[in-house]
């Protein structure tokens, strides 16, 4: 530990002591581990210490005009990290470890003193303020990062009101949203647990089909419940600030033809068709691919949930200007006017029933304006009851934003 303590810092030592002699042996003691300053009284030590950074001062319990216990009161308050070690004779211990209660002193030394003995008293005391020291440079980070955190959370929320106020808000939000995916997952995962009881309690006298079904059950619960909790983790990374783009120059329409493949699948499974319109036939732009995927597979797969078998669900690609549209067209049942405003919003789901029971998380469309905002685009909808749903999002053409920018 000494090798380590010297092999990067210097370390200052203080010794008081009227005695001269005492002074020169301690000296000769730590010279070559430690810069060794000393003084034959109070006045002369403190003088020393406002000069020098004086991490341990080791001094004498009786002297001339001010005792050791004085002397480290009066620089307690100035010195408070400096540990305080005293030299001091049987007669003194009483006043001492009273010192040693009220925090003044770290350690004392009774005279003789053998040498071993003070040395790894020394060393200790070096370690103690070390210890202290690397506290307070920690909480002192730990500060600056809260700090930091406090200023991405008011630039992010938009808030004009105190950050105590929106923290508070944030809390309420933080504990609906909670609150909501509990009451979620509460149904699936009650679905699960009785078919796998039933399962259990009774395998051998259920028929192989009904055993299937009940699988069936218990996959389909499990798998809106996965959805849901990475939904939730997705929403709740956004709305903190967890949030970052990684941009790239990309062709755009080979990327969605590659990246639909699974809700190709799902369409498939319902009879239904996907088909891709665009015009130019290439396009090439910058954006995150991971989160635009993720955009249009959330706008595909409520497609193919609200659309009826054997209908068609166009993708149609276009440029206008400085922008890339993507529109997804469902031929499903269509939304009611009222409720288009909420579509974007957490946990928020319409009147309309998916065609063949799928169930929603209500977290994938405000996902999706949340991606789709951070490009610098926007994303919107228009519906009319009996003849389906349009989806769009816009991306910059020319996106400016920076690989990695938040």
């Amino acid at each position: 530990m000494e090798t380590d303590i010297l092999a990067d810092k210097d370390y200052n030592l203080l010794i008081i002591d009227d005695e001269i002699e005492i002074t020169k042996a301690i000296t000769r003691q730590f010279r070559k581990k430690y810069h060794v300053y000393s003084a034959t009284n109070a006045d002369d030590g403190f003088a020393i210490m406002e000069k020098e950074n004086i991490q341990v001062v080791l001094s004498d319990q009786r002297m001339p005009g001010m005792t050791g216990v004085d002397f480290f009161t009066k620089i307690k308050g100035k010195y408070p990290d400096a540990l305080k070690l005293i030299l001091t004779g049987y007669t003194d211990i009483e006043a001492v470890i009273g010192a040693i209660n009220e925090g003044q002193v770290f350690r004392y030394v009774t005279k003789p003193w053998h040498p071993d003995e003070l040395d790894t008293i020394i060393r200790e005391a070096f370690e103690k303020y070390e210890l202290i020291t690397n506290n307070r440079k920690l909480m002192h980070k730990l500060q600056e990062a809260n700090q930091t955190l406090e200023e991405k959370v008011k630039i992010r929320t938009l808030e004009l009101e105190k950050l105590n106020s929106k923290l508070s808000d944030l809390n309420v939000e933080k504990n609906r949203y909670v609150g909501m995916v509990v009451h979620d997952l509460r149904n699936p995962i009650g679905v699960a647990e009785s078919f796998s009881s039933i399962l259990l309690e009774d395998y051998d006298n259920i028929s192989k089909e009904d055993q299937l079904d009940y699988l069936n059950h218990i996959n389909t619960s499990c798998s809106f419940s996965l959805n849901l909790i990475e939904d939730f983790l997705d929403i709740t990374k956004i709305e903190a600030g967890i949030f970052e783009l990684n941009l790239t120059e990309q062709e755009y329409i080979s990327f969605v033809k590659g990246s639909i493949i699974h809700e190709k699948i799902l369409a498939r499974n319902k009879s239904q068709e996907i088909i891709i319109v665009a015009d130019p036939d290439r396009i090439v732009m910058n954006f995150d691919s991971n989160k635009i995927q993720q955009v249009l597979n959330n706008l595909l797969s409520n497609a193919i949930k609200y659309s009826l078998p054997e209908t068609k669900i166009i993708i149609n690609i276009n440029v206008s200007g400085n922008k890339v549209i993507t529109k997804i067209i469902d031929q499903g049942s269509g939304i009611p006017e009222g409720e288009l405003s909420r579509l974007f919003q957490p946990f928020q789901t319409t009147s309309v029933k998916a065609t063949a029971n799928e169930k929603s998380t209500g977290l994938g469309l405000a996902i999706v304006k949340k991606i789709v905002e951070a490009h610098n685009g926007t994303v919107r909808v228009e519906s009319i009851v009996g003849n389906g749903s349009t989806f769009y999002f816009t991306l910059p053409l020319n996106n400016t934003l920076n690989p990695q920018s938040k």
